[in-house]
C-alpha cells in the first residue's frame, strides 16, 4: 500500500538515476556490501583499503576514525556514505565510505558527486533504503541477497538478479518501451531526452538535436575549443546525461546496441564532421518488452517507485512530487480508473494548498508515462496499468505548500490551451525562476520562444543564440522580428545598458557589413522589421524607456511576456488570430498580465 506518512521534518534527496556511475550493475552491489559486516567489501575496507584511501592519501585522522566507526553501524548517514563535508568533496582522499570503495580516475578514490549517484542508484534498485525519521540508510532484503551472491562470486546469478531489478526500474521500462516504438531507429541522447519526463517542466527537457549539431559545426569550423565546451554545457540537459548512463546499462545487458551517428557538412570547400552516440534495440531488447509490459509467458514487472522520482530540481518540487505521488496512490486503489476532475478533488482534499486542477492532472499522467509508469488516458479517465511496490509519501506536519508566481500563472493558462503543446509552459518556469537560471535553461527559453513563432505560428526563421547574435530571427512575407529572450527573476528593465545588445543586432541586420554573419540567412528587403523582447515580466518605466529606444534606433519594437506569447500561439492554432493581429498584439501597450489577459 502506498502510505502517507507525516514527519516533523524529513530529508529531500535525489534518487533513481545516475551520472558518472558504472554501467555494470554488479558494481552497484558494492554499496549495500558496506552494511554487511562480514562481506568481502566491508572486510577489505576495514582491514586495509580505508587506511590506503584516507590516511595514506593525506586525509586528517578524524576522517579515518569517523569512517571506521561508521563501518560498525547498521544505519549509516548520508554524510558518512558520501562525504563528511563539502570541503572534502573534491579532495583526492576518501571522505565517505562509497568514495572509499571505488577507484578514482586521478586518485585513490572517486569524488563526492559520483558517490552520491552510486547511492541514488542503489536506492533506486531497491538494495538500500532511507529512513525518513532518522535520516539514515540501511540495507534491504534485496541488498542482502545481492551481496551474498557477490561474496560467493556467483556472478551469473547476480547478473540475472540485477536484470530483474532493472525490469522493475521504471526508467528502464520507459527506455525499453521507447526504443521498441521504432525498432529500426538509432536513438541519440537528444531523441531519448525529448521523450523523457514531465512535458511542462524544464528540469527534464532536452534541446533539439539539430540545433546542437549546427552549433557544433560552427565550433568545428572556427576551431574554437572553448565554444565547443560552452555548447555542450548549454545544450546538454540533466536528462541527456542520465540517458547516457541508462542506455549504457541496457547496452551492458545486450538490450541495446551502440554506434556513432556521424553528421558531415562541407563549409568553404572543406568537410567537417560531428558525431553523436546512438542506440538501437536488439532482439533481446525486443523480448525484454514482455518483461516490463507483461506478455508471452511473463507477467508484467512490478515497478519500484519513490516520492523522490516525481519531479526534477525545480522550484516547489516537493509540492509537485506530493501531488503526483497522491495520484499514484489513488489510482492504485481504483481498479476501474478515475477522472482527472475527481483526482484533483481527492488530491486537494488531502491538502488544499496543493492547488491541483484537472488539466494539470492530465499533464502529470502523461509525464508519469514518460517516467515508465504506464497510465492509460481515455476521455480524461485515468487508469494505472502497473502494479507498484509500496512506498511512502512523506509530508510535514500541517504543511502548507506555497504557490509560486509561475505555478499560479500556469494554472491560469493551462485550461486555455486546447491546441498548443504544453511543453511551452516550461518557458514560464524559466522566466519566473527565483534562483539563477542555468545556461541550459537560458538556451531552452530562447529555443521555446523562437519555436512558438516558427513551429506554432507559421513564421520562417530559427533560433540563433551564441556570441554577438540575437536569440532568434523570425519572419513572414511582410514582417521580420529580431528576438531577445530574458530570464530575469526580478523582472527585465529596459535600460540603456540592457538594450545595448539589441541595438547592435539592429545595426548588424541593417548594415550587413560586420564580422557577424547571422543575418545572411534572412531576407534584407522585408517591408517592415521589428524587435521584440520576450521575458517573464517588465519593471520600471518600461513603456517610456521602450519608446526612447525605438526613437534612438529608428525601429519599432515590443515587450512581450512569455505567457502572452504562449496565448498568442494558442489563438493562432485555433485560427482566431492572423499574423497582422499578432504584430499588433506584440507592439501594443498591453504589456503586463493584468492588461492583456482580458484579450484572451
Amino acid at each position: 500500500m502506498i502510505t502517507i506518512q507525516t514527519y516533523k521534518k524529513f530529508p529531500d534527496r535525489t534518487f533513481g538515476l545516475g551520472q558518472d556511475v558504472s554501467t555494470d550493475l554488479l558494481d552497484i552491489v558494492r554499496v549495500p556490501a558496506l552494511f554487511i559486516k562480514n562481506s568481502k567489501i566491508h572486510k577489505e575496507l576495514e582491514e586495509t583499503r580505508l587506511k590506503q584511501v584516507t590516511l595514506d592519501a593525506g586525509a586528517p585522522k578524524e576522517i579515518y576514525d569517523k569512517l571506521l566507526n561508521a563501518l560498525s553501524k547498521d544505519d549509516i548517514s548520508d554524510s558518512e556514505l558520501v562525504s563528511l563535508g563539502s570541503k572534502y568533496g573534491r579532495k583526492p582522499y576518501a571522505s565517505g565510505l562509497i568514495r572509499a570503495i571505488f577507484d578514482g580516475q586521478r586518485g585513490p578514490a572517486i569524488k563526492d558527486w559520483p558517490a552520491k549517484n552510486y547511492l541514488a542508484v542503489a536506492v533506486g534498485m531497491g538494495l538500500v533504503d532511507l529512513d525518513y525519521t532518522t535520516d539514515t540508510y540501511h540495507i534491504t532484503d534485496l541488498g542482502k541477497e545481492a551481496v551474498a551472491l557477490l561474496d560467493k562470486n556467483d556472478l551469473d546469478n547476480l547478473r540475472n538478479f540485477m536484470l530483474e531489478r532493472l525490469y522493475e526500474y521504471p526508467y528502464a521500462a520507459w527506455l525499453i518501451r521507447v526504443v521498441n516504438t521504432d525498432r529500426n531507429k538509432w536513438y541519440t541522447k537528444f531523441d531519448l531526452g525529448d521523450n523523457f519526463g514531465f512535458i511542462d517542466e524544464p528540469g527534464f527537457s532536452s534541446l533539439p538535436e539539430d540545433l546542437y549539431v549546427d552549433a557544433m559545426f560552427e565550433a568545428e569550423y572556427s576551431k574554437n575549443k572553448k565554444l565547443k565546451s560552452q555548447i555542450k554545457s548549454n545544450y546538454e540537459s540533466t536528462a541527456d546525461k542520465y540517458m547516457r548512463w541508462l542506455a549504457g546499462v541496457l547496452v551492458k545487458y545486450n538490450l541495446l546496441e551502440r554506434k556513432k551517428k556521424v553528421y558531415t557538412r562541407i563549409i568553404d570547400g572543406k568537410e567537417y564532421s560531428v558525431s553523436l552516440t546512438s542506440y538501437k534495440v536488439t532482439l533481446q531488447g525486443v523480448r525484454s518488452l514482455n518483461r516490463v509490459n507483461g506478455g508471452s509467458r511473463f507477467s508484467r514487472s512490478i515497478k519500484r517507485v519513490r516520492w523522490e522520482y516525481l519531479a526534477p530540481k525545480v522550484e516547489n518540487a516537493p509540492k509537485r512530487k506530493t501531488a503526483r505521488a497522491l495520484m499514484l496512490k489513488f489510482l492504485s486503489e481504483a481498479p476501474n480508473g478515475m477522472t482527472a476532475e475527481d483526482m484533483s478533488v481527492k488530491i486537494n482534499a488531502i491538502n488544499s494548498s496543493l492547488n491541483s486542477i484537472a488539466d494539470q492532472v492530465l499533464d502529470d499522467a502523461k509525464g508519469l508515462n514518460r517516467l515508465g509508469i504506464e497510465i492509460s488516458i481515455d476521455n480524461k479517465v485515468l487508469k494505472l496499468k502497473e502494479k507498484l511496490y509500496d512506498f511512502i509519501i512523506p509530508v510535514k506536519n500541517n504543511e502548507t505548500f506555497d504557490s509560486t508566481v509561475a505555478d499560479n500563472l500556469k494554472n491560469l493558462i493551462l485550461p486555455k490551451l486546447k491546441e498548443l503543446d504544453h511543453k511551452y509552459l516550461q518557458a514560464i518556469d524559466i522566466a519566473y525562476k527565483r534562483s539563477n537560471t542555468t545556461n541550459h535553461e537560458n538556451t531552452l527559453l530562447e529555443v521555446l520562444s523562437a519555436d512558438l513563432f516558427t513551429k506554432e505560428m507559421d513564421y520562417h526563421g530559427k533560433h540563433l543564440g551564441g556570441a554577438n547574435k540575437p536569440d532568434g530571427f523570425v519572419y513572414d512575407e511582410e514582417t521580420g522580428w529580431i528576438l531577445d529572450s530574458k530570464a530575469y527573476r526580478d523582472g527585465f528593465a529596459v535600460t540603456a545598458h540592457t538594450t545595448d545588445a539589441m541595438g547592435r543586432y539592429i545595426d548588424q541586420y541593417r548594415d550587413r557589413d560586420d564580422k557577424s554573419t547571422w543575418w545572411e540567412d534572412f531576407p534584407k528587403d522585408l517591408p517592415q522589421t521589428y524587435f521584440a523582447y520576450v521575458s517573464g515580466f517588465y519593471i520600471g518605466k518600461y513603456q517610456e524607456q521602450l519608446q526612447d529606444f525605438e526613437n534612438r534606433k529608428h525601429m519599432k519594437g515590443g515587450l512581450i511576456e512569455v505567457a502572452k506569447l504562449i496565448l498568442l500561439a494558442e489563438k493562432y492554432k485555433e485560427n482566431k488570430i492572423t499574423h497582422d493581429q499578432i504584430t499588433l498584439q506584440i507592439l501594443n501597450d498591453h504589456i503586463s498580465q493584468d492588461e492583456y489577459i482580458k484579450d484572451f
